[in-house]
């Protein structure tokens, strides 16, 4: 889009969605930023995203003039339309813009991890946490500063493993949406082949996602059993976090090698984009194993590249606590 294009969107006043397998969350924006304090809707009282969306501009937008509207949701963009990965709904834009009496070019569809990546340059100190440690740390020299115009990368295990790059062309952003979580496993250590030849007898071809989300926390957990000759019964991502935070020994060492590994690929990550503006890290399996271990292992293992430890000391690596980064970055994405 030309400079005059995005200087008329940017005046637009838009709806901007996130769309989950349980909630919908919505907001007005303008100019890429969200104006309103976001509410968030239970999304199974709804037929479809364009009942619940005109539920709420009923009441937000009364008596104002919509001129668009972004919409992030959790599954694959394909043909125009996603398909969502835990609900029922498929998202098309041709009837929602029908329904919201909108332009059909004046909606913005976007996958859950590419509106991440969008929200990047958006996300201020408090939308975002560090991950401690690090050779810097050690040494007292404070945090990575990193690259303020440098591409950056969000990852996340969650159900699968999302992965999406913020790439800066000239005075512009843009965001690209990927399947990087589908590239292959590389184990590093003993247990950690272990782990990937447990997944294989499974599964046949290893991904990350196989081992970086919560089904792979769970399968972890059954490989330290049998790398350790501890009894094992099948569990869940939250039981095993739990049993972390019990003290049990095989539920302690399998969520390290967790943290562990997704410090790994969010270092390989770090170099495939030369993302030197900073990793972002998000999901909700991260966010309960914070609650219970210390993530400096993480940081120790994205810095572990051999020749290229200078390069990803000085990257800084957060993981997101924002509420509501993908309003943000559907804010932004619409203008783009």
């Amino acid at each position: 889009m030309n400079s005059d294009a995005r200087e008329l969107r940017s005046d637009h006043l838009i709806l901007v969605a996130d769309v989950g397998g349980t909630y919908l969350r919505c907001a007005l924006a303008r100019a890429g930023a969200v104006l309103n304090t976001p509410v968030r809707l239970e999304r199974d009282r709804h037929q479809s995203l364009a009942q619940a969306c005109q539920h709420y501009l009923s009441d937000a937008a009364r008596g104002l003039h919509l001129e668009g509207a972004s919409i992030a949701a959790a599954g694959r963009k394909h043909d125009g339309r996603i398909e969502m990965t835990n609900a029922r709904w498929g998202i098309d834009p041709a009837p929602l813009a029908d329904a919201l009496g909108l332009r059909r070019s004046r909606i913005c569809l976007l996958n859950d991890f590419e509106v991440l990546a969008w929200s990047l340059p958006a996300l201020d100190a408090a939308d975002r946490v560090e991950i401690p440690g690090g050779a810097r740390a050690l040494a007292g020299q404070g945090s990575p500063k990193g690259d303020p115009s440098g591409h950056r990368v969000v990852l996340g295990p969650g159900t699968g493993l999302g992965v999406a790059a913020t790439l800066r062309m000239g005075d512009a952003w843009h965001a690209l949406a990927t399947e990087g979580g589908h590239a292959g496993f590389a184990p590093q250590t003993r247990f950690e082949q272990a782990i990937g030849d447990l997944a294989s007898s499974r599964l046949g071809r290893v991904s990350w996602e196989r081992v970086l989300s919560g089904p792979g926390l769970v399968l972890i957990h059954e490989a330290c059993a049998q790398f350790r000759g501890s009894p094992w019964h099948p569990t869940t991502p939250a039981g095993v976090v739990q049993a972390c935070a019990q003290g049990d020994p095989i539920a302690l060492e399998s969520v390290r090698t967790f943290i562990e590994l997704l410090g790994t690929f969010a270092g390989d990550l770090a170099l495939l984009y030369g993302s030197t503006g900073g990793v972002m890290l998000a999901g909700g399996v991260l966010t309960e194993i914070a609650a219970v271990m210390p993530l400096d292992a993480l940081r120790a293992r994205f810095e572990a590249k051999g020749r290229f430890r200078p390069l990803l000391e000085a990257i800084p690596l957060d993981r997101i606590v924002a509420d509501f980064a993908a309003l943000k970055g559907a804010a932004m994405a619409y203008c783009a």
